[in-house]
């Protein structure tokens, strides 16, 4: 049983996540996504070098993870949310890194899947197609869309990268990963924003507005997050802790519902609600199947039969 201030510090890092990208949308109002994803990486390491030494693991692993967690999945999600897919939506496809993960897994690591998670898997795809076939309803190019899948299939590799790690202090695998995004992040936000002139143009054009939405996702969304729910993980079983991931999406399209007046279809609705039932079934399909055994072996135990 986890202890209620536990519990609330459980919410409160799934709030953040959802929440984080909500303050995207406004970031990307003052800043161009490229640009703002390698600014976000820059603070974390500026301000976390000094207070978290850096875990023993080989270099190559940092390079990976940052590679993947930090360029591809928010170079994906942040110019996702830049060419018009809702902040909320974007929320939500974030978490089909759950099933890439399962995917690349099977893969990479040679681990078998069960029929109930092939279902689950199958269940999620179907929303992502209906989101897809909503968005293009809307008349929303379905590059968004792919920019958002492709963010998740990034945060999916850096999960097979970390788990080949083995246990890692969180806080300080997120300062010194943090290390290795800006560089081609910057690259590619010279060759495709304008080039240095404009980032620059960018930086002295700062508000308040952009820079505390820059300081949100780097020391509240990646430090403070990123390192509570680490800390919770060595605490508890991460079958008590995983399933507060599952409010993420959820904060993520009422912020964007709530803050930013978005408004959602019903199909995109329904598409939502798909994705975050298979995310909840694939979580609990372990105990589903425990309980499920539980009550044949109770079963047999009242009759008087012989079980195993």
């Amino acid at each position: 049983m986890m202890k209620i201030q536990h519990v609330l510090l459980a919410i409160l890092v799934a709030a953040i996540w959802g929440l984080s990208f909500i303050v995207v949308k406004i970031g990307l109002t003052q800043c161009p996504p490229l640009l703002l994803a390698a600014l976000r990486f820059v603070v974390v390491f500026a301000v976390g070098v000094l207070l978290f030494p850096r875990p023993t693991l080989p270099w190559r692993l940092y390079l990976r993870a940052g590679l993947c967690l930090g360029v591809i999945q928010f170079a994906g999600l942040f110019s996702a949310i830049k060419l018009g897919m809702p902040a909320g939506i974007v929320s939500v496809l974030a978490q089909v890194q759950v099933f890439i993960t399962l995917l690349l897994a099977n893969v990479l690591l040679q681990e078998t899947r069960s029929a109930v998670q092939k279902a689950v898997m199958a269940l999620a795809l179907l929303g992502v197609l209906l989101l897809g076939y909503a968005r293009y309803h809307d008349a929303l190019p379905l590059l968004p869309l792919l920019l958002a899948l492709l963010g998740a299939a990034g945060f999916a590799w850096g999960n097979i990268e970390l788990k080949r790690s083995g246990k890692v202090d969180m806080f300080g695998f997120a300062v010194w990963m943090s290390v290795v995004p800006p560089l081609p992040l910057l690259l590619l936000s010279f060759t495709l924003e304008g080039g240095p002139a404009a980032a620059w143009s960018v930086l002295a054009h700062f508000t308040w507005t952009g820079l505390l939405a820059l300081l949100f996702l780097a020391l509240i969304g990646t430090l403070f997050a990123l390192g509570s729910w680490g800390k919770l993980l060595s605490l508890y079983p991460a079958t008590l802790v995983a399933p507060f991931s599952l409010l993420s999406p959820v904060f993520g399209l009422l912020g964007g519902y709530v803050i930013l007046q978005e408004r959602y279809d019903g199909l995109s609705i329904l598409a939502s609600a798909l994705i975050v039932a298979a995310l909840a079934l694939n979580t609990y399909a372990g105990k589903l199947g425990a309980f499920k055994g539980w009550l044949q072996r109770a079963h047999l135990t009242i009759k008087g039969l012989p079980h195993r």
